[in-house]
């Protein structure tokens, strides 16, 4: 547990990043040292994915925490062979549930609210590791019907994405991202 002391440590030490130099620094890391995390920061993680907005509070998601390397090789697997998964220290897959969200919203509900739930929980979690220090990355390649057998996922929740974190073994090149004048359309 000596890294994880380490870890909170440099947290302490490090001085409180505002929120867009937090969106700015942070990347993708495809490449982890095989550590663990404490359990404290991975609660720490979740309770901010739970704090994500949601179709009418519903949050119409589940999240499945994977830590243990073999079923974290086997999620690697379903991600088409992605193997940093396996070396990652904690795997969080967000499942869409579209009951939940059908009971309140229907069709729509179903077939997107809960999707956009489940998303924008996972980016609350992935900026909330970054904001703990630790790196991750966004997978959101990988053969459904495996996951759900590997997560042994009840009838009707759905694998969104998986958010790979752990301690960066690399420190990749931010990547550009495209002008403004080409994404926004004002009115």
């Amino acid at each position: 547990m000596i890294i994880i002391s380490q870890l909170n440590w440099l947290c302490f030490l490090m001085p409180l990043m505002s929120f867009f130099d937090l969106i700015s620094l942070r990347h993708s890391v495809r490449a982890f040292k095989e550590q663990k995390i404490s359990d404290d920061v991975v609660e720490k993680i979740l309770t901010a994915a739970t704090r994500a907005s949601s179709a009418g509070n519903l949050q119409s998601y589940q999240i499945f925490v994977i830590t243990k390397k073999e079923d974290r090789r086997r999620l690697a697997v379903a991600a088409h062979e992605q193997n940093f998964i396996e070396n990652a220290s904690v795997v969080f897959v967000f499942c869409a549930d579209p009951v939940t969200s059908a009971g309140e919203y229907g069709k729509r509900g179903e077939e997107l609210y809960c999707i956009q739930d489940a998303t924008i929980a996972c980016t609350y979690a992935q900026l909330a590791a970054h904001s703990l220090g630790l790196s991750s990355i966004w997978v959101g390649s990988f053969i459904e019907e495996e996951v759900a057998r590997i997560l042994n996922l009840s009838s009707g929740l759905r694998a969104i994405a998986m958010l790979v974190v752990g301690i960066p073994a690399e420190k990749p090149q931010i990547t550009p991202r495209r002008p403004l004048s080409e994404i926004i359309h004002t009115l």
